[in-house]
């Protein structure tokens, strides 16, 4: 049909051009898929992968040589070493660091003679698994939330994560951690598969300027009542 003042494009004409259009857009399309492949495409040919760098990460403080002392075994950093038995009452073992600033650290295990009115500066509360100690977490100095002024008690009652234990305010900037549990202040009761049940307490005191507390989580994790 004429129309004036406008071109008339035949069918024929229309269909060439459509297929032109179409080509065109098609070799973009490869052109572009083509051009991505080629620098995308890395430089250097992969041969042989390398054989893997495998570092042992020891983290400071983490238990390396076993102790066996009277009916338990326990964990700590190779350097340490046992220093025999308490001379008091309670006979507790004790342990000690030796590199760097020798006896900076210090680890006591009291086993069934328990000092009940012993305040310490920080509680680890833990829990009875068999013979086993599963710890938790250390709190923050007991001086800051107990509600008392310091210098204080040495044994006042306190309170961390439910648990209750003896805060130590008479010696409020000291760094000793101590035990306690459910079971009672100062104590968790464990069951040794020969030696039956006894009640343990330990206290760990690092009086180094950045204290290490790992150390103690560590050494409660590997102990093991016989």
């Amino acid at each position: 049909m004429y129309q004036e003042g406008k071109r008339i494009i035949s069918h024929h004409r229309r269909h060439v051009i459509a297929t032109w259009t179409v080509l065109l857009v098609v070799a973009l399309i490869v052109g572009g898929m083509l051009g991505t492949r080629h620098f995308l495409k890395a430089d250097t040919k992969i041969g042989k992968p390398p054989a893997p760098v495998v570092n042992t990460v020891v983290a400071a403080g983490e238990p390396a040589k076993p102790f066996t002392e009277g009916i338990f075994t326990i964990d700590l950093p190779k350097d340490w070493i046992y220093i025999g038995r308490s001379h008091d009452t309670y006979q507790a073992y004790e342990f000690e660091n030796t590199s760097g600033n020798k006896g900076v650290e210090t680890l006591a295990v009291y086993v069934d003679t328990i000092p009940t009115n012993l305040g310490v500066n920080q509680v680890l509360p833990v829990e009875a698994d068999g013979d086993s100690i599963v710890p938790t977490s250390v709190s923050g100095n007991c001086a800051g939330f107990t509600g008392n002024k310091v210098p204080g008690a040495q044994a006042t009652p306190a309170k961390w994560d439910n648990i209750n234990f003896l805060c130590d305010l008479a010696n409020y900037e000291r760094n000793v951690v101590g035990t306690s549990s459910q079971n009672a202040i100062n104590s968790v009761t464990l069951t040794g598969k020969t030696t039956g049940s006894h009640r343990l307490f330990f206290t760990y005191t690092d009086n180094g300027s950045e204290p290490n507390y790992q150390i103690f989580y560590n050494a409660l994790q590997s102990f093991q009542l016989n």
